[in-house]
């Protein structure tokens, strides 16, 4: 009998094969030979991953317990999960013109209160402290420019 998830699995580590052979050929510009992390790096771990967890699922035995699997689906919070893509979709839609550290500390606020977090103060100070500190990790440490605050000109 032909087993959804091992079909699924054959599928990931062809793709995950043919990405990590497109990595692998991508050109590299003279610059970036000697530089530790390289712009291929990190599609070559993801293609490694990819190959090792599609083919430890298509060599691991499973019991055919498929009564088990229709039960979580149908106990799964579909109502939480597509808000929580609307909340995605909404930070995305208002991230440069609210700012970085605004838009993302109301997201993590807004995620953990659906997500069931009852402390305002605690998601609060959690957002804000998670979100300044990617910023500075973003902005500073990597020198990628990142917008922490609204911008008032209109940019």
């Amino acid at each position: 009998m032909i087993r959804l998830d091992r079909c699924i699995a054959i599928a990931l580590f062809a793709f995950s094969i043919g990405y990590g052979y497109l990595a692998w050929i991508h050109p590299i510009l003279p610059f970036e030979v000697r530089m530790p992390f390289k712009p291929n790096t990190m599609p070559l771990g993801l293609a490694g991953l990819g190959i090792l967890l599609s083919g430890l699922l298509i060599i691991s035995s499973h019991n055919d317990d498929f009564v088990k699997d229709a039960e979580g689906w149908r106990g799964f919070a579909w109502k939480q999960a597509i808000l929580l893509v609307v909340f995605m979709v909404l930070y995305a839609l208002f991230l440069r013109m609210s700012g970085f550290i605004l838009a993302t500390t109301l997201f993590l606020v807004a995620g953990s209160r659906l997500l069931g977090e009852k402390n305002y103060v605690r998601s609060s100070f959690i957002g804000l402290f998670a979100s300044v500190l990617i910023w500075y990790l973003v902005d500073p440490i990597l020198g990628i420019y990142l917008a922490p605050l609204p911008s008032m000109g209109g940019q």
